[in-house]
């Protein structure tokens, strides 16, 4: 049987979605009803209805069902607001992949789903490994962002080495006053503010003690930036960071989010505040700096976002990249549905560009050619 064939495969990771293909009464929606991503249901259910109303032909799978270039054993659709597994190969040459390659297994699934020069992700291949990295992240940006260095491995002589690099980046940094001498260690490849710890005393034995217990993951280290009175929201000042979100060389969204009281992690994820803000509220130091990064970057038709702090003495650091931007949404704030639900729609907007639906949803240059590689992977 040829697979069905899409506009785009909505491509998640094994971790945190349920394969179509499972047996098990329990997985009826791709994201567990009981975890922490039980959210991401309703935000890519809206996705799909709006691909489907701007007749962009969507499917939603995981890293775990990939087998082929652009090929999926099986797919979810959402149809009538409900979620629905079906258990038949899939094919689709434009990727929105949501997966980042953080294991050995990632790396082989993304590596097998791009195989084929046909087959196009909507990141940027550059944006996308330039920001996955925060070590290359800092290498290629070192003038706009925070000293950083990477911890080779998981011994003592590694933690001491990469904390005497770090003293030595920020005797030369220009603006050393803004960073404190506490010691900020994050997972080198993480996301949503995970894996993050801030050391002040014992620093290198308590950094150690850390990497025994992630003896899987790679980390980096960063002074920590004293950023709680550098930025002001309604009129208070505010540990936060700044989110600007382009598409095609244009901000399209911008918002902040805010620590609680007593926490330097600004996401979400991590407790943050999230509130969006025009770009006329941005402070100007950081859309020059950001201007300054876009033309360095010169990457001016992906989708990614920039991500900001503030020192103390008025200095902008951008302290992350990400090439795709999450897109859930705090079901409590409505504006916040609202702004998520736009952000879609713009994306969505740019797929239906990209797959040229309004002349040809499905090619028939494209069919014939996946009929013959099918038919001879099948063999």
């Amino acid at each position: 049987m040829k697979p069905t064939l899409f506009n785009v495969l909505i491509v998640y990771s094994q971790d945190l979605a349920d394969s179509a293909s499972s047996n098990s009464p329990s997985v009826v929606v791709p994201f567990n009803s009981r975890s922490k991503s039980e959210g991401y249901n309703d935000v890519y259910g809206y996705f799909m209805n709006v691909c489907r109303k701007n007749t962009v032909k969507v499917a939603f799978t995981t890293s775990a069902d990939i087998i082929g270039a652009g090929l999926c054993r099986s797919y979810w659709v959402y149809t009538k607001n409900v979620w629905i597994k079906v258990k038949e190969h899939g094919y689709a040459e434009l990727i929105f992949d949501k997966f980042l390659p953080t294991t050995h297994t990632l790396i082989q699934k993304r590596d097998l789903l791009f195989s084929s020069e046909r087959v196009k992700s909507f990141s940027n291949p550059y944006i996308h490994t330039l920001f996955f990295d925060k070590q290359k992240t800092y290498m290629k940006l070192k003038n706009f962002t925070i000293p950083t260095v990477a911890v080779a491995d998981h011994t003592m002589k590694s933690v001491s080495a990469a904390c005497s690099s770090l003293r030595t980046l920020m005797k030369l940094h220009p603006h050393t006053q803004d960073f404190s001498t506490d010691i900020i260690m994050k997972d080198r490849f993480g996301a949503c503010g995970n894996d993050i710890y801030k050391f002040e005393k014992n620093q290198e034995n308590k950094m150690r003690a850390v990497l025994q217990k992630n003896t899987k993951k790679s980390f980096i280290i960063q002074p920590f930036t004293q950023f709680d009175k550098g930025y002001r929201y309604n009129n208070t000042l505010v540990s936060a960071d700044i989110r600007l979100i382009y598409l095609k060389g244009k901000i399209v969204q911008t918002y902040v989010r805010m620590a609680k009281k007593e926490s330097f992690l600004c996401n979400e994820h991590q407790g943050g505040l999230l509130k969006y803000i025009t770009q006329r509220d941005v402070p100007r130091s950081v859309m020059a700096q950001a201007k300054n990064i876009i033309k360095t970057l010169n990457r001016n038709s992906s989708l990614f976002a920039l991500d900001f702090v503030i020192s103390n003495d008025g200095n902008p650091y951008l302290i992350e990249g990400n090439a795709e931007p999450g897109l859930d949404w705090n079901p409590f704030i409505q504006k916040n549905i609202d702004k998520s639900k736009e952000f879609i729609r713009i994306i969505v907007r740019e797929l239906a560009r990209l797959v040229n639906i309004s002349k040809a949803p499905v090619q028939t240059q494209t069919r014939t050619w996946v009929s013959e590689w099918y038919n001879g992977l099948t063999r």
